[in-house]
């Protein structure tokens, strides 16, 4: 009786292991379709830049401010 109990446990355990892994895949396409997918388009069409990239020059180089180095550099440390 105890082996049969083991094996129903182990196949039940096996299946839930597979439903979840399964559901998983489902949520998480679910998300990206229904969620992601729409904002993306959203921030897309109304021309957001949520990262301030576009309109930036092609250098990252900002000029200094004027004065003396060794001034903002001395209570750096």
């Amino acid at each position: 009786m105890r082996r049969l109990l083991d094996d129903a446990r182990r196949r039940f355990l096996e299946g839930a292991r597979r439903a979840a892994a399964a559901l998983g895949a489902v949520l998480l396409f679910a998300v990206y379709w229904l969620v992601l997918g729409p904002v993306a388009l959203t921030l897309r069409l109304i021309g957001a830049d949520l990262l301030g990239v576009r309109g930036k020059p092609e250098t990252a180089w900002t000029p200094a401010e004027n004065g003396d180095a060794r001034g903002r550099l001395e209570g750096a440390g």
